[in-house]
Order: structure tokens, then sequence, then C-alpha cells
């Protein structure tokens, strides 16, 4: 019996690290392994997810559907995660990619480079957030691939938007793709079921490693600045930051930080190392990248 694999997908920022979270909350019967691709060199929603006490694995730097990074996927497939499920037979492994990252070639993935002789597809999610949908989406061509890709699009975050706005997402939702289920949650709260095999998986070429454009930057937030001014600065980040994540620390504590383009998180972190915070945004706005951090330091 192939073991069940289920993608998640969706733009930076959408939820997916939650969704995941979320799933290791509402079925601690099943024993899950989380596979978390990260665009950054270092991996912080791997961490995130390994607090959830679910075995977890990254890859860093890169898509796991380009060149570079397809190997090192490969390899974590077919020696870890099939060795922990001779240890303990695993009920699914989630695979949470990259918010850039596009799945059109999990079907080459599965079929061509052999996955596909122990490993099975039952699901492709693709986690949506409303606020900037439609303009992220007409200059983004990574998010209608991921749209198109999947057989679950969850609209997340119902309730930072109006109900006009959650009905033209989910109509543009509609028009990428006639079949695939539309569902809407807060904060990712879904009653979640494990499908049968998918039947028609998306089989496009990987793509290169120059194909994905975006630009990472990581910087240390210095620890004598309290939380105060921590929140004051992620406020006025520009636009052109996408995703801040990671920890810092403050006189205060330990903190968990994530700014996407609707929402900023601060909450009390028991990390009491690597504390660093992880910026992406557009390769065209690298510059951006680079005067923020040299204004923090």
């Amino acid at each position: 019996m192939k073991i069940p694999v289920i993608l998640a997908t969706g733009f930076l920022g959408s939820g997916k690290t939650t969704l995941l979270r979320r799933m290791a909350e509402s079925h601690p019967d099943w024993h899950l392994l989380f596979l978390v691709n990260e665009f950054a060199e270092t991996s912080v929603d791997g961490d995130t997810l390994a607090a959830t006490g679910t075995a977890t694995h990254s890859v860093v730097g890169g898509s796991l559907f380009c060149e570079c990074k397809a190997g090192d996927f490969l390899r974590i497939m077919r020696n870890e995660v099939l060795q922990a499920h001779r240890e303990c037979p695993l009920d699914a492994i989630v695979i949470e990619t990259s918010g850039t990252a596009d799945p059109e070639a999990i079907g080459e993935l599965m079929d061509t480079h052999g996955l596909g002789e122990h490993f099975e597809i039952r699901r492709i999610m693709t986690v949506v957030a409303p606020a900037r949908f439609l303009t992220l989406l007409e200059n983004l061509p990574v998010i209608e691939a991921q749209i198109q890709a999947s057989d679950l699009v969850i609209i997340n975050k119902t309730d930072t938007a109006e109900a006009e706005t959650l009905n033209v997402v989910e109509s543009a939702i509609r028009i990428l793709n006639q079949t695939t289920e539309i569902t809407r949650a807060e904060q990712c709260r879904i009653d979640f079921i494990l499908p049968n095999q998918l039947s028609n998986l998306p089989r496009a070429a990987l793509s290169t490693c120059d194909a994905n454009p975006f630009d990472t930057i990581e910087c240390i937030w210095p620890a004598q600045r309290n939380i105060e001014t921590a929140r004051e600065w992620l406020n006025a980040l520009p636009s052109e930051i996408l995703r801040i994540k990671g920890s810092i620390q403050t006189p205060e504590g330990s903190w968990f930080i994530e700014r996407t383009v609707d929402t900023l998180t601060i909450e009390p972190s028991d990390q009491t190392k690597r504390h660093r915070l992880v910026m992406i945004a557009h390769e065209d706005d690298l510059q951006v990248l680079e005067t923020t951090k040299q204004a923090l330091n």
C-alpha cells in the first residue's frame, strides 16, 4: 500500500503553516510527517511545526520543484521518509511548499523520478488570503499556477475581508479552476478528510534555478530594543516586503514574529537561540530589503 501524500501550497503568508498545525491538533490519532520547503536558506516554519511534536524535515534555499532542489526532496523522501514509515507506518505525509513555488511539476517528480512507486498524492490544497489577492494574482503567475494545480482551495482569513471581497475572490478562483473544491475558513479551521488518490496530476517540467523571481535576506533584531519598538518597526515596513518571519529577543523575552501583506502576529516564544528574521520580496525590490536591513542595524 502506497503512503498518502498531501501537498499544501499557497502564496507567502496565506496560512500554510497554520493549516499544518491545525491538522496536527485536530487529528492527534494520525501519525503524520511534515516536510517543509522554504525559499530562504534557513528554516523558520520547520521549527514552528516541529514544536507540535510531529516529525518534521526541511528543504531550504529554493523550491523543491526546481532543478537545484528537487534532488534534496527526492533524497529525503526515498531515505528519511521511507525509513520513518518502516519504523512506524505513516498515515500521511504533508508537504508544505515554499510560498513562491509552482507545484505543477509534482506529477513529474512522482512519475519520471520514481516517487510513485512508494507514494501517492491524495490532495493538493492551496491556501489563499483575500487581502490583495487580485493584485497579487495579476502580477505573480505562481499564484495562478497554485490554484490551477489544486483540488481544494481554502480562502483563509475570512475575518479580515468583507463579504463582497470574498465573493470576488471566490469567482476569480472558479474562473481559474472550474473543478476544485472551495471552502472558507478563519485561521485554517476546516474539517479535513483524506480523499482517494488524485487521478490527474499536473506534469510540468521542473523549473530552472533562476526562474523564481524572489529574494530573501536575513537580519537580527537588536536585543536591547523592546517589543513595542519592534511592533512599530514592523508596522512601518514598506509594502514591497511581502513577508517577514522568524524570532527575536528583547528585554521582555523571546517572540515569534510574522508579518504578511494583511496581518501582523507577535507571540511569546520559547526560542532560546537562532534568533533571526527572514524578509522576502520580489527580485525587483532587492534594494528595499537591503536598505531595510541596513536601517535596522
